[in-house]
Order: C-alpha cells, then structure tokens, then sequence
C-alpha cells in the first residue's frame, strides 16, 4: 500500500462547477434548523431529480422539504458539525460542502476525478477526512475546511493505494467506519463483468495514513470475507457487522443471472491482531432465503436487516445479533414495498424510507416499543438517512 501525503491540485479541467439548478426548490428560508436532525437524500420517482431534506429526530419532527435541488440523481449526503456535504455520484465525481446556515450557496465544489463515483466522505476531524472513491483504486485523503473553490489545490492532501484489491473491476470502496482513531472500510470486489469476488475489510492507521496487517501470517493485509457484495456495515463495541448482498440476478448478462445467495450478515470480531468473524445470518438459510441489502444494530440483542425479494419487494425484519436468530416474520407493515433506507439513531428509533410514486415517506419507529411515532411526507423518494447534530 502506498501512501502519498502530499499536496496535490486536482486538474481544473475536472472541476468545473456544475451549480446551476443547485438553488432551493422551495420558498423556505435561506437557514434550516438542525441543531439535531435526519438529512434525507431524496430522488423523484422517475430519476430525473434529486433534493434533500431535514427532518427533526424529534416530536413534532418538523421536515424541511426540497434544498440543493438538481436535476440529477445519484446523489448522497454527508454531516459534520455545522455543515452538510452532497456527493455527486455516477458521471458527476464531484464533493460540495453547504452550511446549514446557508443552504443556497456552496462554500466550495470539488472534482474528484472523472470517473470516481463517491460513495461517502468520512470524517477524523474538521480539517481531515477520507472520500471513498468505489470507481478507482484510491481513497482520498482531504482537508473539507478549505474556505472556497480558489483553495481547490489544497483540498487534497494525499490518498491511500488500493490497488492490491482490485480483482478485475476496481477495489470498489463503498462503506466505512471510524472508531478509536482507525477507518474500517468494506470493499465490494467485483470482476470485470461485475461478478461478485472476495469482499475485503481493511484498517487504516488514521495517524499515519497506512494500512494494519490484520491477517497474521496470510497472505495480504485486508481480512477476507465469507459474504459477497459486501457493501454495508455497523459498529457495536469490538464486532463489525458486515451486509453482503450476493449477487442479482440479471436479464442484461450474457448469458442471464440468476439470484446466488452468497451474502448474509458477517460478525467481524476486530478486537485482537488479527480479525475472525463468523457467519451470523446466511442469506440462504430457510428463515431468510433471499437477498440482504442492509443491516443496523441496536444493541448485542435487537438488530435489523432488509430483505430483497425483487424489485419494489423487500422487507424489515428483525435479528438477535448475538444469536443470529431471525425474526419468523417481518417487522407489521413493512413486507413487500418498497424500502429505500433503514437507519437507526441515538433516540432509539428506526428509520423507514419508503418508496412510493406518489407517497414517499419516512416512518420513524420506538426500537423500544416496536409503535410507529410517526411518519413524515416527503416530495421524492428516500435514497438515503445521515444524521447530524450541531450542538457537539
């Protein structure tokens, strides 16, 4: 694994700002309260628009609907302190930073290279942070305080190599934790014609930049996974939860896929010098039987997983995750629609987004109580749930 910590501008030609259509698409104020509050990422029903939202974490849930809209989709969001961030993904490659005292106007937008794809920006500090870049073969290491677009040249302040893990098709970096000064990333795995491979967890030493042997005497550094697909993760004390999704089926492959039922959920014990894990919920077991999309944990006794059955198909049901015991039967009232997002936050409620072309919404759960405290109305379909809170 190379490491270059170096001050390096990213091609101006590649940071051309794309802000038209980035205004408000609403007649709210400039300001939106978040002082503790869900950002949504939206999408409308036929793709050709996105927006974000905010949503209260708390009674009444207050939402407000329709900023930093553009007409594209593939978007998502990420929070720090006083300050949200939206990914431009697929053929847009591009990172810009908005407070929440001014959703209008961008402080800054920065390419991250044609083709890079980010899935999300991680934060160390206010000066430092990672972008995982799924289409290359280098996380980004960058300093998101740049005041604005003339401090592009010291945005990046230099990458991680991750070439050793590409098997045919890039390392494809999708999720990652930070936790007690090292970054936990998931790596999907795919081959040239997008065939599931080995999925990866790798650690980052987010003092020196490098990646930690956590594979002993085997070869490489990275742990290999049992699930394919790999693309989703959650931290409780020293385990890793990992979601791997198989693969789906395909009428576009030659020759056509079916569903294999080669994910699950993998318990990732990250405690020693090496990492073990153990197959917690096989996605081919008869309680399952079906794909898993995404998992959160609650606590060692209650967790949640999406099932996927089929487009618009899928289902929330409920886990041990110390026993891996699946629940009999999805979670009422959520079995087979379309669930977007699940998310859970600090309140101890469970966040739904549901699909609908005509009634997208997000209902919020008591992970207590199992009752529905309410549900909120969106303009767009949920893509995504980030939380943020200013007052820390």
């Amino acid at each position: 694994m190379i490491v270059n910590n170096i001050l390096k501008p990213v091609s101006a030609a590649l940071a051309i700002l794309a802000l038209v259509g980035c205004s408000s698409d609403s007649t709210s104020p400039t300001t939106v309260e978040c002082s503790d509050c869900a950002v949504i990422t939206t999408v409308a029903a036929d793709y050709g628009s996105s927006a974000i939202s905010f949503i209260a974490t708390s009674a009444p849930f207050t939402v407000q609907t329709g900023y930093v809209a553009q007409d594209v989709s593939d978007i998502r969001a990420a929070t720090f302190g006083d300050h949200f961030y939206r990914l431009g993904r697929y053929q847009q490659d591009n990172i810009s930073k908005w407070s929440f005292s001014n959703v209008d106007t961008p402080a800054w937008e920065f390419s991250v290279e044609a083709n890079a794809n980010p899935y999300d920006i991680v934060f160390v500090s206010e000066t430092k942070a990672y972008v995982l870049r799924w289409g290359t073969n280098e996380i980004w290491i960058v300093d998101p305080s740049v005041e604005s677009n003339a401090d592009e040249a010291f945005f990046k302040t230099g990458e991680i190599d991750l070439s050793d893990y590409d098997q045919g098709n890039k390392s494809n970096a999708a999720a990652a934790i930070l936790d007690n000064g090292y970054l936990y990333i998931v790596l999907e795995g795919f081959d040239a014609n997008y065939v599931p491979q080995t999925s990866h967890l790798i650690k980052i030493d987010t003092m020196t930049d490098t990646e930690v042997d956590v594979n002993g005497a085997a070869a490489g550094n990275g742990y290999a996974l049992t699930v394919k697909n790999a693309g989703d993760l959650e931290l409780l004390g020293t385990d890793i939860y990992v979601a791997g999704k198989g693969r789906y089926a395909s009428s576009y492959s030659t020759p056509p896929t079916v569903v294999e039922l080669t994910g699950g959920i993998e318990k990732v014990d990250i405690s020693g010098t090496d990492f073990s894990s153990a197959l917690l919920v096989d996605d081919d077991d008869a309680s399952v039987n079906a794909q898993i999309t995404s998992v959160e944990i609650v606590d060692a006794d209650k967790g949640y997983f999406t099932r996927y059955i089929g487009r618009e198909d899928l289902d929330v049901i409920e886990f041990n995750p110390t026993t891996g015991v699946v629940q009999a039967a999805p979670i009422t009232g959520y079995q087979g629609i379309d669930i977007r997002v699940i998310e859970t936050d600090d309140n101890n409620q469970l966040w739904i987004g549901v699909g609908n072309a005509t009634a997208p919404r997000v209902d919020i759960l008591s992970t207590t109580t199992g009752l529905l405290e309410d549900t909120v109305a969106l303009v767009r379909n949920p893509a995504a749930i980030k939380f943020a809170d200013t007052t820390n």
